[in-house]
């Protein structure tokens, strides 16, 4: 059993099952903020600085040693007697199996606990367990792999709509093969399918990895943030030199863009970098085309209706900066906190899990994709709260 892959399918799956439902509105809000009086009053009040809110996931953590339940899976394929032989009888391992599986879902903060042991495997489990197979067919395992994936990928396909499918067809060539991140594209497809709204989401996700991939800028996110692909370390020169100050006065001080690029160059280009950011992008213009959180077609999103009416509610131009400058930063702060707390739940899930401890990029597949999903859910928490709030 390839139980690294295994793993990551199950957190994938489990984040999957969240979103659905709280896409087809079956399910609560997954991170909840309740203020003490209304964010907009603390916003606007210049002697508060920090949120005076209570927040954070609905779901309850449980304790549980997944390591422990890993080290008796392996042992099943282990040496010594069979019970034929008089050894003592091995475990079933469909049932160690579940068992991991349901140690590993009561690790991650997404939804509440209710009890009740799920033995079955999800969709995102179920498409990597096709390559886990010892068939000489390889051919025909990779066609039984290729056939699920474009089956479950048809969740992002709206009916009738030709240019959807296409839009799909490029992203798979945009991805390629890795399972790390054909996992995370999977997962949201999933999610998606059964809402099947008028969000244009293999578009969205399509034109945001090109701005990841291509764009000097990289991708924006709706609070303006980039995610950049890591840049080669022979670009650093040109870049050094667009960021040179170019002397006192008002048109004096660093280039913006040069030095937006810069921070790309904390590291060189790595596999894990690039797992981390394509994820990231994956998710985020997913979750903002299926939410309406940024700006579309000349329409407003959530985001930006909030902006413009909290600078509506101030008279000077300094004042409404200084509001939605606030927003931003809080905006991000709740961004943070969720991630935060997905990551960590991800990595005390795992913590003793060899092939997490020698794989970074296993982990970075595992932590990425339910960090992000977590800044989301606390993104459209903030604004849900907040359109209430100012109507």
């Amino acid at each position: 059993m390839d139980i690294a892959n295994t793993i990551v399918a199950m957190v994938h799956d489990r984040v999957s099952e969240t979103l659905a439902a709280f896409f087809s509105g079956g399910g609560d809000t997954p991170f909840v903020i309740k203020p003490t009086g209304t964010l907009v009053a603390q916003l606007e009040d210049p002697t508060v600085t920090l949120p005076r809110v209570s927040a954070g996931f609905l779901g309850d953590i449980t304790v549980s040693s997944v390591s422990a339940l890993l080290s008796r899976l392996r042992s099943v394929s282990g040496a010594g007697p069979s019970p034929a032989a008089g050894g003592s009888k091995l475990p079933n391992p469909g049932e160690l199996l579940a068992q991991v599986r349901n140690a590993l879902r009561g690790q991650l903060p997404f939804l509440p606990q209710h009890g009740g042991a799920s033995g079955s495997g999800g969709v995102i489990e179920s498409l990597v367990g096709l390559l886990d197979n010892d068939s000489k067919d390889i051919d025909g395992v990779a066609k039984a792999f290729q056939d699920r994936f474009n089956t479950i990928l048809k969740g992002l396909v709206r009916p009738g709509r030709a240019d959807d499918d296409a839009s799909v067809g490029r992203l798979k060539q945009i991805l390629g093969n890795d399972i790390g991140i054909i996992m995370p594209l999977a997962a949201i497809a999933n999610a998606v399918r059964g809402p099947q709204n008028a969000a244009d989401v293999p578009h969205s996700i399509e034109q945001g990895l090109l701005a990841y991939f291509f764009s000097a800028e990289g991708y924006k996110t709706v609070d303006e943030e980039s995610v950049i692909a890591p840049v080669h370390l022979s670009d650093l020169k040109t870049i050094a030199a667009g960021a040179i100050d170019t002397g006192p006065g008002p048109a004096g001080g660093p280039s913006a863009g040069p030095l937006k690029q810069l921070k790309g160059l904390a590291t060189t280009a790595t596999a894990e970098q690039y797992l981390r950011g394509t994820t990231r992008v994956i998710v985020e213009s997913a979750y903002d085309a299926l939410r309406g959180l940024r700006d579309t077609g000349g329409a407003a999103g959530r985001y930006g209706t909030v902006t413009t009416k909290l600078r509506a509610r101030k008279p000077s131009p300094a004042d409404q900066e200084a509001v939605v400058a606030k927003f931003v930063t809080w905006f991000r702060g709740f961004s943070s906190m969720a991630e935060s707390a997905a990551m960590r739940a991800v990595e005390v899930g795992t913590q003793g899990v060899s092939e997490f401890q020698t794989n970074p990029l296993i982990a970075a597949a595992a932590g990425a994709f339910a960090g992000t999903v977590g800044r989301k859910l606390a993104q459209d928490s903030f604004l849900t709260v907040l359109s209430a709030e100012l109507g």
